[in-house]
């Protein structure tokens, strides 16, 4: 009897040779030649080579494609410090300046003492002359208390919001001029390093205010090209050299670190496990720079505070700075971590297979269901089903394309975006047709679909074979 006439004992069979073969394997009797395993080592040192390359890659390219949006981009730079104009603590630092540049500008104490002797040369009785010298310190005093006090208004009005947004939009077309190495910008970086935003626009509205208010003083205040310091480093004396090589980097390191690791995915020969190391790779390298940048905040506290800023609005400007790093390194770890997600679930992992074969079970219980109740997807089905693998590429291109283009990238668009490709790949295997769709799996066949058994349990002859030798009738 040939062993595929009985079932039983062939599985019985393939059981037992399956089973010595793992036991073979286990045991390390049964493995690849030396020069496989050889090529096996090398494939996989380059593959961890290039996807700690590219997490290490990452936080440097995030933080290079902000300065260079921060340099280069107007706009950018006017949004991230626009909600400084509505700060109390760096409000208050803005009027000591206003007030400040212009007493600069401004002798108010040397011009009331003119005025007031100018008084005295008119032979006025000494009991005049002396109520007058009384009058003068209270005089500058009250010219300086006006000043202030428009400054306030100006500074804490709905008004103040675009002319806050004219300073700003002067000081980063005078940075980049500066660091080309333009000497007629307004905005220079000094040989100490020092750089700050122009306080111009903001002064011209105050001396406006003072104007309209009638004091004609303020007539004299000339054209004031002050910059608030923002930052103050040796370092940024080279800064024009670092402007060009930041200009190519906040381009070009982005996609070297994607480049990277997807080449380590692509070297390695157990690619699911390599998807999954790759994104939790890049997750932990965005931990750490979020951690640098809580670090880099008590620093920059330390070298601004009390020297350049007050304390409040040196963790206003810090905090008005650096929430697109901040938002970027969560959202690109969020990326990370749904990699590795989809990378269990898609690799030959047992939980993996069970989830896979669940959601397939499910779904075709569901088409099932359908085709008895005469809901059916018909030749579209057919025609998915036959597309899947094309649908399932662009799905994911889809996603891609989202994280890589979508600017700014939130957490809140990857939870969708990931939600939103899982629907998709769900609603691809409840609507595609397999030439099966029809059966429950499980269930009974049609009456008219069952074979008929014998009372021995053995299918019938077909008409077309021969029945059994004579001598075997009964």
């Amino acid at each position: 009897m040939n062993r595929t006439e009985n079932p039983e004992e062939e599985i019985a069979r393939l059981t037992a040779e399956n089973a010595r073969l793992r036991g073979q394997v286990e045991s390390g009797a049964l493995s690849a030649p030396p020069r496989t395993r050889s090529r096996g080592r090398i494939r996989a040192f380059f593959a961890v080579l290039l996807i700690a390359l590219g997490s290490l890659l990452a936080p440097v390219a995030v933080v290079a494609f902000w300065t260079k949006a921060e340099v280069t981009d107007t706009s950018r730079f006017v949004a991230t410090l626009a909600s400084l104009a509505e700060d109390a603590a760096f409000q208050a630092f803005l009027v000591d300046e206003i007030v400040d540049a212009i007493e600069n500008q401004v002798d108010i104490q040397t011009v009331a003492s003119d005025l007031f002797d100018g008084l005295s040369a008119l032979d006025l009785p000494p009991r005049a002359e002396a109520a007058l010298r009384l009058l003068e310190q209270p005089a500058v005093e009250g010219v300086r208390s006006l000043i202030r006090t428009a400054a306030e208004r100006i500074v804490t009005s709905e008004a103040f919001a675009q002319v806050w947004e004219e300073a700003l939009r002067v000081s980063p077309t005078q940075l980049v001029a500066a660091l080309q190495g333009d000497e007629s910008a307004a905005l220079v970086i000094s040989e100490t390093g020092e750089v700050g935003i122009q306080l111009g626009p903001v002064l011209d509205a105050v001396k406006k205010q003072l104007v309209a208010q009638g004091f004609t003083l303020a007539e004299r205040i000339p054209e004031v090209n002050r910059t608030i310091p923002l930052a103050q480093s040796d370092a940024l004396v080279q800064a024009r050299t670092a402007y060009q090589l930041f200009d190519i980097l906040g381009f070009v390191l982005p996609w070297a670190s994607i480049l990277l690791l997807a080449a380590g995915v692509i070297v390695a020969r157990r690619r699911a496990r390599a998807l999954i190391w790759a994104g939790l790779s890049l997750a932990l390298a965005m931990a750490l720079l979020r951690a640098g940048i809580v670090i880099g905040r008590i620093l920059f506290l330390g070298a601004m505070s009390p020297a350049y800023l007050p304390k409040g609005a040196a963790e206003s400007l810090y905090d008005a700075a650096t929430p697109f790093i901040t938002g970027s390194a969560l959202s690109i770890g969020l990326v990370g971590v749904t990699v590795a997600v989809v990378g269990y679930l898609a690799g030959p992992f047992r939980g993996a297979a069970a989830v896979r074969r669940f959601t397939t079970d499910t779904a075709a219980r569901v088409r099932a269901s359908a085709e008895h109740s005469g809901v059916t997807t018909d030749r579209f089905g057919e025609w998915l089903h036959r597309a899947s693998r094309y649908v399932l590429i662009a799905v994911a291109l889809a996603a891609g394309a989202v994280a890589l283009f979508v600017r700014p990238l939130t957490p809140a668009i990857i939870l969708w975006t990931a939600v939103l490709a899982l629907l998709a790949v769900l609603l691809l295997e409840l609507l595609q047709r397999p030439p099966d769709a029809a059966v429950l799996p499980g269930a009974p066949v049609a009456a008219a679909e069952e074979p008929i058994l014998t009372p021995a349990g053995r299918l019938p002859p077909s008409p077309d074979e021969p029945g059994p030798p004579e001598d075997a009738r009964g």
